[in-house]
């Protein structure tokens, strides 16, 4: 009998044990269905949220390629300021190759094709083979040459100090017109609407020009000298160092103009939105149909003057720009909201490029700064032997730079697997 009810008294136990534990069970899984997230939300830092707050696509395994416009109607090859297409590289790096002038190369350079076109204060625009770096052909003018250079299937668009607008044919550099505008031009060349080429000198005056004859179509004038344009459908932008902002339209007739007491940067656009840095250490977006103000950001600590470069702006998503107090910062395009601000040793002066993963900011301590995308933080540095000359540009795994010395170079490299948005488990 003794045996027996002791064999009773644990099988009972045993029952026991397993209501308890299935009972418990049974309470988890309910809670796990009715709050599923909250302790993941309890446990997210600012810098996850940040993460969050930058749509990066691409998993470990995925790297995104992207290919650049067929034609570089404007600097930087689109209205958005940003010269860079994915896949991201980083160290180690090879020089494919590079080449001296002598002076400084400040102008944006514009790709088109298997072609580089580069502009320099050497007076020469010099037409490169991308993949080799041979010189297929070059032309002298008698003033340095600093606005962006534009391209199409048959012809290459600068601007000179001298004061002319040119049109080069883009297989062999043989001037096809130029156009005296008068005074010294720094504005970018910019291919309108497909019919016009846009100038604008150092006087303000604003010039239209017949893109197959360079004959005079329109002209305007803005308070100061002209920086820009930026181009986007049938509008076209020019800001000025005097503290104007304007818009036209294909006609020439001005849809808005707005005055600021500080020195804004030349205009950005993306989907009808136009963004523009000033010197006081704001950003600003307006609505490039009307003019009137979205959002304004200021950044902290600003003390004097503290220019903003012209932004870059990535997927209709963020806003990477540079400042002359050596920051690199990222804000959320539909808001303007901070999403990062990294302090580097020096002026950037320049546009940043922005890619899959990595900003890449030319900095006058005489390198090229890789930082996340995600938080600004360093991720690589490349040397780039003197202070900042063009804005770099990213495309196809090449990195383009050139420098104040007159050495523009091309390297290609690494290229990291896109950084990961979800946390492992």
């Amino acid at each position: 009998m003794v045996s027996t009810i002791a064999g009773n008294s644990s099988k009972q136990r045993r029952r026991n044990v397993v209501l308890i534990a299935g009972t418990l069970l049974a309470v988890l899984v309910l809670i796990y269905f009715l709050n599923p997230r909250d302790s993941q939300v309890l446990q997210q830092t600012p810098e996850t949220a940040i993460h969050q707050a930058v749509p990066i696509t691409g998993t470990d395994e995925t790297v995104i390629i992207e290919e650049m416009p067929d034609q570089w109607l404007q600097a930087s090859g689109s209205s958005s300021g940003n010269p860079a297409w994915a896949p991201a590289v980083v160290s180690p790096i090879d020089t494919l190759w590079s080449i001296s002038t002598g002076r400084e190369i400040f102008s944006p350079p514009a790709l088109q094709g298997n072609m580089i076109f580069i502009a320099g204060n050497d007076k020469t625009l010099r037409g490169i083979n991308r993949a080799t770096g041979e010189q297929i052909w070059s032309r002298t003018v008698t003033c340095g040459l600093s606005g962006g250079v534009a391209a199409d299937s048959s012809a290459v668009y600068l601007s000179g100090q001298d004061g002319y607008m040119y049109a080069l044919d883009l297989e062999t550099g043989s001037e096809k017109w130029k156009t005296g505008l008068g005074y010294h031009i720094f504005t970018d060349a910019c291919v309108f609407c497909d019919s016009l080429v846009l100038a604008g000198n150092s006087m303000g005056s604003i010039a239209a020009l017949s893109r197959e004859t360079g004959d005079l179509i329109w002209s305007d004038t803005m308070d100061g000298l002209l920086l820009g344009p930026a181009v986007s459908d049938s509008t076209a932008v020019f800001s000025t160092e005097a503290g104007a902002v304007g818009a036209w339209d294909l006609s020439g007739s001005t849809l808005w103009s707005r005055g600021f007491s500080s020195q804004p940067s030349a205009p950005s656009i993306v989907s009808g939105v136009v963004y523009l840095g000033f010197s006081s250490g704001k950003v600003l977006a307006f609505s490039l149909q009307t003019g009137e103000t979205i959002w304004e950001t200021a950044l902290e600590g600003v003390q004097g003057r503290t220019v903003v470069s012209r932004p870059a702006v990535y997927r209709d998503s963020v806003l990477v720009a540079g400042t002359c107090d050596g920051r690199v910062f990222c804000l959320e395009v539909s808001s303007g909201t901070l999403l990062w601000e990294t302090q580097l040793e020096n002026w950037v002066s320049l546009t940043p490029a922005v890619c899959d993963t990595i900003v890449y900011a030319s900095c006058d301590d005489g390198k090229l700064h890789l930082l996340s995308l995600n938080t600004g933080l360093a991720v690589d540095e490349i040397e780039t032997g003197s202070y900042s000359g063009t804005p770099p540009i990213l495309s196809g795994g090449v990195l383009y730079t050139g420098n104040s010395a007159g050495v523009f170079t091309a390297v290609s490299g690494t290229v990291p697997a896109a950084e990961s948005t979800t946390e492992e488990e």
